[in-house]
């Protein structure tokens, strides 16, 4: 029974919180994401965020998509006493902690025998292009650079205008995108949202249709 073992445990026992109803795996199953909107006091009422992966989390902060975490560990104890609503004692919380620290990105189901196909490798160019930018707000090697920017992604329901820039590891299987879920696809984030092009983090005035296909190719492949 490693530490990493019993943090485990903990993510996903619902018996840990209060009236044992829901568990850390309950919104994030595999660590992951549920695909769904919900509205966290954290930083207010009536502004339901997309749920973020805990892949990395600990190596991205600050936490929350507007950052109000200042770390992993930080948000680790806040969701058990204002989530779970329980009093627990800190090697739980430690546990949990390095659970989510061991975890391990999964290969890109759109790699060919684990490496990038020839339309990433095209890709790749394009996201590292310092005239698109992509590699500005995403750098190797987490893809992120931990700040909070303006891409103009403010809707309804939002009360401010800038969010952490997430990683885009395993960005493939946690879809929907942005922090109100607005995008169900990468490609309808870059071409139907304009992610990425000019106000939006980068430029990417000029390129084809078949150089967009190719960096889209390239960040599922992350």
């Amino acid at each position: 029974m490693t530490i990493q073992r019993r943090g485990e445990m903990f993510f996903h026992d619902a018996d840990l919180c209060f009236q044992n109803w829901q568990s850390c795996a309950s919104c994030h199953p595999d660590a992951r994401a549920d695909g769904l909107n919900w509205d966290l006091l954290n930083d207010g009422i009536g502004n339901p965020k997309n749920t973020k992966s805990m892949l990395l989390a600990h190596q991205t902060p600050p936490s929350m998509a507007e950052g109000v975490r200042e770390s992993a560990e930080v948000a680790v104890r806040a969701g058990i006493v204002h989530i779970q609503f329980a009093v627990r004692p800190e090697e739980d919380a430690v546990a949990i902690d390095e659970y989510l620290k061991a975890l391990e990105p999964v290969p890109s189901p759109y790699r060919v025998d684990g490496e990038l196909s020839p339309a990433a490798e095209r890709g790749k160019k394009i996201f590292f292009d310092e005239k698109v930018g992509c590699a500005r707000c995403h750098p190797e090697p987490l893809y992120t650079d931990n700040l909070l920017h303006d891409v103009g992604s403010r809707g309804w329901f939002t009360r401010t205008d800038a969010f952490v820039t997430p990683t885009l590891v395993e960005v493939w299987r946690t879809a929907p995108y942005m922090h109100d879920g607005k995008w169900l696809t990468i490609e309808d984030l870059i071409k139907k949202g304009g992610h990425g092009g000019e106000g939006k983090g980068g430029d990417l005035s000029g390129l084809t249709e078949q150089q967009l296909d190719d960096l889209i190719e390239f960040v599922l492949s992350l």
